[in-house]
C-alpha cells in the first residue's frame, strides 16, 4: 500500500467542483468520466474533459505525500467528499487499482485507472490573438446573454455564443432563431477582429467556473481552439465550425414607440399573471396604452388573469396589443441586473428591441408569437 496523499477535504473538493459539471458518469471512454489528479509539492491540479473540452484546476494547500499522478471517478469522488464533515483531514492511499480514501473511521474504497491512458487535450502552437478582461466583466456580460442560446437545435452554430472581436470591442451574441441576446464592451488594447462560435456546454462551465473579483481572464483564440485562463484555472474548448447568422440584420432599427418599464414590477407581474396556468401557460399578451402596461395569461381550461403596471408611454393613440412566450420574456429579465429597460416597438406584429436607457452597450430582441 502507498501513501498518495493528506490534505483537508476542501483542498480537493473545490477543484472538483469547478471541474465536474460536464462529467457523465457513463462515457464511451470509461477514462473520461474521471478525473486526472496530479500532485506536484503543494499544488493538486485535478483536469476534466470529454475531448471537447477541458478544464483544469489547480489548488495550493498544505499537503504531504510524494508527488503522482492518477485518474479516479469524478462524480463519485465528488459525492464522497460532499458526505464528509467540513475541515476534515482526507488520506489517499493506492492498494493495487483500487485508492483507499480515509477520513477519521471514515473510509471509502474506489477503483483507479492509470494516468498516462488519460486523453488530455493538447493546444495548438499558433495563436491567433489574445485578449484581457476582468473575470468579473466577463461573468456579468455572459449572464445577461447565455440564456438566449439554443439547445440541440439541428442548425449546430446556434447552439453556442458568439464571441466576436469587432471594432476594439468584445461581442457576446447569443440566438436560437426566437430571440436574442447582444452584449459588447471596449477592450483596452488593439486587436485585429476575429469571431469564433462557443459551445453551449462550454459557456455554461465558463459562467460556472468565474468569479467575481476582477482578477484578468487571458482568452486566446487558437484556428480550431479557445482558452480561457484565470487564477489558476484553464478551460480548452473546440470551436463550433459554421457560420453564425448575421445577427446586427435582426435588431429593429425602426421602432420609434418606446416604453420605459421598472424591471422588476414588470417581472412581478407577469410571475402573478403566469400562476393561472402554472406549467401550461405559454402565452403572455401585453397591451400598451397611454402609460398603462396590461397583460393577460389564459389557459386550455378557458381560465384567464390580468394585471396591470404603471409604465412611461407617452401616446395616446398608439396602443398596441403584442403576444410573447412567457418563458422567454421571463428569462430575459431574470437576467438582466438593469433597474429600468426600455421597450422599443413598432407595431404589435413585429420584434421588439429591449435596452437599457442612456446605455448602448446591451440589446435584446423578444419576437412575437403569431396567435
Amino acid at each position: 500500500m502507498t501513501m498518495l496523499l493528506t490534505t483537508t477535504r476542501d483542498t480537493l473538493l473545490r477543484p472538483l467542483n469547478l471541474t465536474c459539471g460536464f462529467v457523465e458518469r457513463k462515457q464511451t471512454m470509461p477514462i473520461l468520466s474521471n478525473v486526472y489528479i496530479k500532485k506536484s509539492d503543494n499544488q493538486l491540479t485535478v483536469i476534466a474533459n470529454d475531448l471537447e473540452i477541458q478544464a483544469s484546476v489547480i489548488s495550493e494547500a498544505e499537503m504531504t505525500g510524494e508527488d503522482f499522478t492518477i485518474t479516479l471517478p469524478g462524480k463519485k469522488l465528488q459525492e464522497i467528499l460532499k458526505a464528509i464533515p467540513d475541515n476534515s483531514k482526507i488520506v489517499l492511499e493506492q492498494q493495487d487499482s483500487k485508492v483507499l480514501l480515509k477520513a477519521g473511521k471514515l473510509k471509502y474504497s474506489i477503483q483507479s485507472l492509470p494516468a498516462e491512458h488519460y486523453p488530455l487535450l493538447k493546444i495548438s502552437d499558433y495563436s491567433i490573438c489574445q485578449l484581457n478582461i476582468e473575470q468579473i466583466k466577463l461573468k456579468q456580460m455572459l449572464s445577461q446573454v447565455q440564456y438566449a442560446m439554443a439547445d440541440k437545435d439541428s442548425r449546430v452554430f446556434l447552439n453556442g455564443m458568439l464571441f466576436e472581436i469587432k471594432n476594439n470591442q468584445l461581442r457576446l451574441v447569443a440566438t436560437d432563431a426566437h430571440r436574442l441576446a447582444f452584449i459588447t464592451t471596449n477592450l483596452n488594447e488593439s486587436i485585429d477582429d476575429h469571431s469564433v462560435i462557443i459551445p453551449r456546454k462550454t459557456v455554461l462551465e465558463l459562467h460556472r467556473m468565474l468569479e467575481d473579483n476582477t482578477y484578468n481572464v487571458a482568452i486566446t483564440f487558437y484556428p480550431n481552439q479557445v482558452s480561457f485562463e484565470v487564477a489558476g484555472k484553464h478551460l480548452i474548448t473546440k470551436i463550433i465550425d459554421g457560420k453564425y447568422p448575421e445577427y446586427e440584420r435582426v435588431i429593429p432599427i425602426g421602432n420609434d414607440k418606446l416604453c420605459l418599464v421598472n424591471r422588476t414590477e414588470l417581472l412581478s407581474a407577469i410571475d402573478r399573471v403566469a400562476v393561472i396556468g402554472i406549467e401550461k401557460v405559454r402565452a403572455l399578451t401585453m397591451e400598451l396604452s397611454h402609460n398603462t402596461l396590461t397583460m393577460t395569461c389564459r389557459n386550455d381550461d378557458q381560465e384567464d388573469s390580468r394585471d396591470e403596471i404603471d409604465v412611461n408611454y407617452n401616446y395616446d393613440e398608439n396602443n398596441i396589443k403584442i403576444c410573447f412566450n412567457l418563458n422567454y420574456m421571463r428569462e430575459l429579465l431574470n437576467n438582466s441586473t438593469a433597474e429600468m429597460l426600455q421597450l422599443a416597438f413598432y407595431d404589435g406584429q413585429r420584434s421588439v428591441l429591449v435596452t437599457i436607457p442612456g446605455e448602448t452597450h446591451f440589446k435584446a430582441v423578444a419576437m412575437p408569437l403569431r396567435v
